[in-house]
């Protein structure tokens, strides 16, 4: 971009945060500690205990104190933060007591999120940040700038970016093309199929206590017994599938408030989608830094046929369920629908394979090999659990521990056989896919080219079965394939460096 360009939008003189910003960070970061903190503090009585012990007077003059404390360090961090672009690179000034300075070039993103939540949208402010090659620990936030400064940092490092990959001959961008909108029904399929349910159930984890003291005290005065069934298991049944229809209920509130007016865009080298329901969220992601791509089925998704794209960049395959609700994710996905749109996600290269398409397998040693160690680890908690018990199993019969073995071994021996047959690779033309999971289920595809190195292992079991365990490590994380024939793995490592090195020559 030219000087007269770097001048129209003013990013090349110091910007500072919105004043909003002041009592946004405070609020942003109060609503974060009460989200985080109150289920604990309301569970433990750590409140009560507290205003017990100071007195409530005295406690909220505490909190008048720290709270004045708080926006006098807000106001001292705002007067330090400010940005500006220096030709295609973002600097950024900031630093309560210890002055910092970060550049962040054009080329190096990959990844951009704008964030409004409702009590912004009349301010005219937004949360930006930016993810490096770094991965998420590197990324770097505004917190609070207008929305027009937003759209004009937006445009910059899409601009550079596209300046830094292949030069096109148009003279105007074509304007972004809709790839994906998600509808009601898939929303409400997405909120069951989704993990949310197992996350709700352990955010509401320390309520129970509390909510069990409070029935056993209640419950005689409401004279609920009149309509509750006299059959105590049908009692219980029924009080169990109520959770469950209040967590799927609250699964289903989740997904609305997170994926509410879902809209996916493709805009050239990058990829936009737009979501939220008063909390608006825009992540754009830059294709020339996209890894892999996961197609997640969860236990309940595969029955009803349905699941979510995950696109994983640089640094960015770990942290569990909780930092993937960070990442672009295209939610409410049948399998052939992700099939269409995964060719979109990495345009220039050839036919991508379907995601659903049979695999091959790993050898049928590593499916004994997790029948023994099932069935190692069973026994070994059940003989636990007896020598706990102890003489509360005398009355037992003699002849009991033969069916409860049986019982066991065919259990180990099920799941052993599910998970073998739920691990599988293929590797067709410059792409690659390997699953792996259980009930839920991970197919991982990426091109061959992306691959950074891999390593080949053998214990002593595999050298005398001819078997090896193939460890794929790419920018975004590490795959393995456990158990696989050795001159199979050593056809397929060879092939995927022939691919690598094809593409540095090329």
């Amino acid at each position: 971009m030219t000087r007269d360009a770097a001048g129209e939008d003013g990013l090349a003189e110091w910007q500072r945060l919105s004043p909003w910003a002041i009592g946004l960070t405070l609020m942003t970061t109060g609503v974060s500690l009460a989200r985080e903190h109150l289920p604990l503090l309301l569970a433990a009585g750590a409140g009560l205990a507290v205003s017990d012990r100071v007195g409530l007077r005295e406690a909220l003059l505490g909190g008048g104190l720290l709270l004045v404390v708080a926006l006098l360090l807000s106001l001292l961090y705002y007067r330090r933060f400010r940005f500006r672009f220096d030709a295609d690179a973002l600097v950024i000034q900031k630093g309560l007591f210890v002055h910092r300075e970060f550049k962040v070039a054009a080329g190096h993103v990959q990844q951009t999120s704008v964030q409004q939540p409702a009590w912004m949208r009349p301010l005219g402010v937004v949360q930006w940040e930016v993810e490096t090659l770094a991965g998420e620990a590197a990324s770097i936030s505004l917190p609070g700038i207008r929305c027009e400064l937003a759209e004009a940092l937006e445009a910059r490092l899409g601009g550079a970016a596209s300046r830094s990959g292949p030069t096109t001959t148009a003279d105007e961008p074509p304007a972004p093309l809709e790839r994906f909108a998600i509808t009601p029904g898939a929303l409400v399929l997405h909120g069951l199929t989704s993990r949310s349910l197992m996350v709700i159930a352990a955010l509401l984890s320390p309520l129970v206590r509390p909510l069990e003291r409070w029935l056993h005290d209640r419950l005689p005065q409401l004279d609920l017994w009149a309509w509750l069934p006299a059959s105590p298991p049908l009692a219980v049944g029924l009080g169990l599938v109520a959770a469950l229809a209040a967590l799927m209920l609250l699964a289903v509130l989740a997904a609305w408030w997170r994926f509410h007016g879902y809209v996916l865009r493709d805009d050239g080298e990058r990829q936009v989608q737009m979501s939220g329901l008063l909390h608006r969220r825009s992540l754009t992601l830059t294709l020339r830094r996209l890894q892999v791509v996961e197609w997640v089925q969860t236990g309940p998704g595969r029955a009803l046929g349905r699941g979510y794209l995950v696109c994983h960049q640089f640094g960015a395959m770990a942290g569990g369920e909780v930092a993937e609700a960070r990442r672009f994710l295209v939610p409410g996905l049948t399998a052939a629908r992700a099939d269409t749109l995964v060719p979109s996600l990495w345009p220039g290269r050839g036919a991508s394979p379907s995601l659903t398409a049979p695999l091959q397998r790993v050898a049928g040693l590593y499916r004994r090999v997790l029948f023994l160690r099932l069935l190692l680890a069973m026994v070994a908690g059940l003989g636990l659990l007896a020598g706990v018990a102890g003489d509360g199993l005398a009355g037992l019969p003699a002849w009991s521990p033969g069916p409860v073995l049986m019982g066991l071994v065919a259990l180990a021996a099920g799941l052993a056989h599910l998970r073998w047959r739920s691990l599988g690779w293929a590797c067709r033309g410059d792409w690659l896919r390997v699953r792996h999971g259980l009930w839920g289920r991970r197919t991982s595809l990426f091109p061959a080219a992306h691959l950074l190195s891999l390593r080949v292992q053998q214990s002593w079991l595999q050298r005398r079965r001819g078997v090896v365990t193939l460890r794929l490590y790419l920018a975004s994380g590490r795959l393995s394939l456990p158990f696989v024939e050795e001159r199979v793995a050593l056809a397929l490592a060879n092939r995927l460096l022939a691919s690598v090195e094809g593409e540095a020559t090329a």
